[in-house]
């Protein structure tokens, strides 16, 4: 069997038994943090919070990433899938409303090993950048109950600004089309299965957030969309002058009335207090919480 990585749509073709692809990770699942997070959706983060498991690396590398050390695979302990299910078996001793897995995408071989030795009793949610291949996604469906799936990009050259990557929508819109079709179930006000897609919207960007917007209400799906305006300048930024400041209130109000215009009311907004670097996880070593 071959081990040349072609799991995402980079396709970098890395063994990574002894090297790193395109997403920065090899063959060793590296988290970066874990805990029970307070500041998702309300109906994701729910009473306790969201047991949610930040992985190392990533595949897609915005510019302007918040989880910019553990992105760039800078941070992370190694786990086996073994110490991965223990870890998921924890977070649900601890309380947590979910098993919240946050940008998995390049660890997918792995996550299945991990839930054919503990599947957990708590729904679990994967939380993307939606820069997936619909194949991945398939063989994980079986074992995901909620998809946070972010939209980012619908313009090829944005895309290709802030991440390299013109193809970006080709493949997201894809990946979302799928998660997006899984009907929303509550319990008490916790999404226990179902989809939130999300979109941020970014400095003088809002003509390409009002392509997202109009391509979603197309789908008419069952899923909720979550339109975030908590923008905060971060990450390797400093050939984008445009991100270097957050988005203003027209701007956001811009892209959330087009959204009631199009009669999507399975919708979550933010006010401008969510734009805070408070909001940020603590990803230093020496850090043992998330905030």
């Amino acid at each position: 069997m071959s081990n040349i990585c072609k799991l995402c749509p980079a396709e970098c073709g890395a063994d990574r038994t002894s090297q790193r692809g395109a997403c920065g990770a090899d063959n060793t699942v590296r988290i970066a943090k874990y805990g029970l997070h307070p500041f998702e959706e309300p109906c994701i983060s729910f009473k306790n919070g969201s047991g949610t498991v930040f992985f190392g690396g990533c595949a897609l590398r915005c510019a302007f990433c918040q989880n910019f050390e553990i992105s760039r695979a800078a941070v992370g302990t190694p786990y086996t899938p073994e110490k991965l299910a223990e870890l998921f078996a924890r977070l649900e001793d601890m309380g947590a409303d979910n098993i919240n897995l946050v940008t998995a995408s390049h660890y997918v071989p792995q996550l299945l090993k991990a839930f054919s030795v503990y599947r957990p009793k708590i729904p679990v949610v994967y939380n993307t950048h939606s820069y997936e291949k619909l194949e991945a996604l398939q063989a994980l469906d079986p074992y995901i109950d909620v998809y946070l799936p972010d939209l980012k990009y619908f313009s090829p050259k944005i895309s290709q600004r802030y991440t390299g990557k013109s193809d970006y929508f080709a493949y997201a819109s894809r990946a979302v089309g799928f998660m997006a079709r899984r009907e929303c179930v509550f319990d008490g006000g916790k999404m226990v299965q179902g989809c939130i897609v999300r979109h941020l919207v970014l400095p003088l960007c809002t003509d390409d957030s009002l392509q997202i917007v109009r391509w979603f209400a197309a789908l008419h799906s069952p899923a909720y969309f979550s339109l975030m305006g908590q923008y905060t300048p971060c990450g390797d930024i400093a050939k984008f002058p445009e991100l270097q400041r957050r988005i203003t209130p027209r701007e956001y109000r811009k892209v959330r009335d087009f959204l009631l215009e199009c009669g999507i009311e399975r919708a979550f907004v933010q006010d401008a207090a969510s734009a805070d670097g408070k909001f940020i996880p603590d990803f230093s070593p020496d850090s043992q919480t998330l905030f």
